[in-house]
This record gives structure tokens, sequence and C-alpha cells, in this order.
């Protein structure tokens, strides 16, 4: 019986290995594949900040016509003219900038104030764009009557265009909403 051995013997050219040629073209694989990879990830880290920036940006437009909202219903509550801090007739709005303060004075704030800063707390605020906490998102809040009456009588309204930009004017989104005089039932 004839002893068999994993490798013949009377090959000479018998490899047992790899070529640098081999080799190198496994690297080149693996690198091309790696590079995909990690430009996936760039990517999708970016198309995340992008997402952030977007939801930011909507709720404080959002938010911009809630507060307008809220002075009207503080003033309507309150026996005073529905409009009072918002809207001076004919046409003059008197909400170019407005943030969270003015759920506690019930006031707009200077139109120079319509750029977001940021507290350490998270919280947003409108603030000048020299500001050193500036977020880089500026809202500006138009205000306008929906009919063409001198005065704001029972049945008017105004119309609120909250207007939010960032990435230097690149971006925009808005939100908007009807107010009109309330009226008791």
């Amino acid at each position: 019986m004839e002893k068999l051995t994993p490798f013949p013997k009377n090959k000479k050219n018998c490899q047992r290995g790899f070529s640098l040629i081999e080799l190198l073209v496994v690297i080149f694989v693996v690198g091309i594949g790696l590079i995909g990879a990690l430009s996936f990830f760039n990517v999708n880290q970016y198309n995340q900040m992008v997402v952030k920036d977007d939801l930011i940006a909507a709720g404080l437009a959002q938010e911009g016509t809630e507060l307008v909202r809220n002075i009207v219903d503080y003033n309507y509550l309150n026996n005073l003219t529905w409009y009072n801090n918002v809207f001076s007739p004919p046409n003059t709005n008197l909400c170019k900038a407005i943030d969270i303060t003015s759920l506690s004075n019930h006031q707009c704030k200077a139109a120079s104030l319509n750029y977001i800063c940021q507290f350490s707390n998270g919280q947003y605020f409108a603030c000048a764009s020299s500001a050193s906490n500036q977020t880089g998102f500026k809202r500006d809040i138009n205000i306008e009557k929906l009919n063409q009456s001198s005065s704001l009588d029972s049945g008017d309204c105004l119309k609120v265009i909250s207007v939010v930009t960032w990435r230097e004017g690149e971006r925009k989104t808005e939100a908007k909403d009807v107010l009109c005089k309330p009226t008791t039932d």
C-alpha cells in the first residue's frame, strides 16, 4: 500500500500562499469598500443635521404664530382691544419679532431682535444679529389685515405669517394662521 502525502513531491512549482499582486488587489478592493462605507456614514450624518435644522425651524415658525395668538387671547380675556400690541390700523404690524417673553409681558419685540439665540438650558429667544449665542435661525413675523376696511371691527381678521430662515437665507419655512376678533356666544 502506498502512503498518500498531502502535496505531491514531483511538482516543482507548488505554491502555498498568495503572490504580492494578489495581496495588492485584495487590499485595493477592501479599501474601496471601506471608503464607500465611510462616505455613507458621512452623508448620513450630514442628512441628520439637515433634518434636525428643518425640525427646529418648523417649530420656531409654529411658535411664532402661537405666541401672536397668545397675545390676542390675553387681550380678549382682559377686556383689551383684541389686536393690542399686535397690529395698529390701518396697516401697521407691531409684531416683527417675538419670543417666549411675550407670555409674561404680552408684547412683541423690536424688529431688530428677529434673530434666534439659545440659552444654556436649550430655550430659544429673540436676539440681535451680533449676539454670541446666536443659532443661525432668523424669524420674521408678518401680520396683515384680510379685508380692506380702515379699522378692525367685528368680523375682521389678521393673517399671521411666521417665516424662519437659516443657512444664511438658503433655507426657509413658514407657518400661517388667521386670527379674528373673538366673539362671545
